[in-house]
């Protein structure tokens, strides 16, 4: 029977003053803080979805990445508060746009300006709540995310294919 070598992993422990160690209590440490703010301020107002009429102006794009709450981005169906209904039909009506005027084997970026402007142009006469939106963002941001989805599950199919014919 062979024997390996062990070699136990070498550990450095750095042992400070008095003087250099932080002065909190481990109570001071885990303290939870509430912070108190008002609802009012944390809640935007949106538009109501009836109207088409924008009153004071468009509302303009949010910084941020689309789809990525956490990191500091946005999730399009809870800024747009239009209710699941509304969301849902202009969903599946600019993803129908999308395959009408866009390539569908390209990305939001990589596609034909032309063909982009008869996109918005198709989105703006159907769903005339659009218009609310400084350069109709919510149709771009749908159209970026149908896109990224279609051309990234269509490049796993073509893996997949190129996988199994591999294989025979």
């Amino acid at each position: 029977m062979d024997y390996q070598p062990y070699f136990p992993p070498i550990t450095l422990r750095k042992v400070f003053a008095k003087e250099c160690s932080p002065s909190l209590s481990s109570s001071e440490i885990t303290a939870h803080k509430v912070f108190d703010f008002k609802s009012e301020y944390l809640i935007q107002s949106q538009p109501p979805v009836e109207k088409v009429e924008c009153g004071n102006g468009l509302i303009p794009p949010l910084c941020g990445s689309l789809s990525k709450p956490n990191s500091s981005g946005y999730a399009l169906q809870e800024v747009l508060a239009w209710g699941d209904d509304m969301y849902d039909s202009v969903q599946k009506g600019l993803h129908l746009m999308c395959e009408k005027h866009l390539d569908m084997n390209f990305p939001y970026h990589l596609q034909w300006l032309e063909s982009l402007l008869a996109f918005f142009e198709a989105a703006q006469e159907q769903f005339p709540i659009l218009t609310c939106y400084q350069d109709l963002w919510p149709a771009r941001d749908f159209a970026k995310m149908y896109l990224k989805n279609k051309v990234g599950s269509d490049k796993a199919k073509v893996k997949m294919r190129s996988k199994t014919a591999d294989n025979d």
